[in-house]
């Protein structure tokens, strides 16, 4: 059986894709300190929005496995630009903690390799990091479910812990699922068209989410009133889920 997509969700997704398009040309004049929250809003954007191209060429292309490695960075960003925008300057301090835990895992490597070059350079850009931390805070890596309920998007999360266990990461689930098996072909046939047609509702949400939340962010706010009625039409899409009629 298969689950193309459907005039109206082709029709939803390009929508998405022109406003997000928009926002990004706005967002490339925003002006600021690179350590404040509207920044930090525009640099996740920037991420996200180029997410969305990329999975758009290879969704295109039928190259489900790499489009879906990005469709779960897309939701990582879309994830941050909600939380950013709900903990601000407590959200610049959770992003120093990252930068410093995963420094500090370099810096670990490199010594153990004895490339004490890499260190010393890595230990002096670590100090400068904490110079910038409050005291009361230590290396700390980043909690995808934790920033997700952050910023009030539970349901990313779920798209994230979805991609990471059946296809963007390696585990025995996402590579055995490709075993040729005879009887097993057809429903291994329908599981990847299903697949192909979610994932791309799953990257029309992210790119939604973080342009409508990241273009208050940035006080554009007509965008955001049109992502506002974008997200009616998404939900109403959604629910009409596979009884749709299929894309000729």
């Amino acid at each position: 059986m298969s689950h193309d997509p459907t005039i109206e969700e082709i029709q939803l997704y390009d929508g998405i894709t022109n406003l997000a398009s928009v926002l990004w040309t706005a967002s490339a004049s925003v002006e600021g300190l690179s350590t404040s929250p509207k920044m930090f809003s525009v640099m996740l954007f920037k991420r996200l929005w180029s997410n969305h191209q990329g999975f758009t060429v290879l969704w295109k292309e039928g190259r489900q496995l790499e489009a879906d490695i990005i469709l779960r960075s897309a939701v990582e960003a879309a994830i941050c630009i909600a939380a950013n925008f709900n903990l601000k300057d407590d959200f610049v301090t959770l992003m120093r903690q990252d930068a410093i835990y995963t420094a500090l895992g370099q810096i670990k490597m490199h010594r153990d390799d004895g490339d004490f070059d890499f260190v010393r350079m890595a230990e002096k850009g670590l100090r400068e990091m904490r110079s910038k931390l409050p005291a009361e805070k230590k290396a700390a890596k980043l909690d995808w479910k934790e920033l997700a309920n952050a910023g009030g998007v539970p349901q990313l999360y779920g798209f994230h812990r979805h991609l990471s266990g059946f296809s963007s990461h390696v585990t025995g689930f996402s590579i055995l699922r490709d075993v040729d098996n005879a009887a097993l072909r057809p429903l291994q046939e329908e599981t990847k068209s299903l697949a192909r047609r979610t994932h791309l509702m799953m990257m029309a949400a992210a790119t939604l989410h973080g342009t409508m939340i990241h273009s208050g962010m940035i006080d554009q706010l007509e965008i955001c009133r049109l992502s506002s009625a974008l997200t009616l039409r998404l939900n109403d899409v959604t629910a009409k889920g596979l009884d749709s009629p299929p894309l000729q």
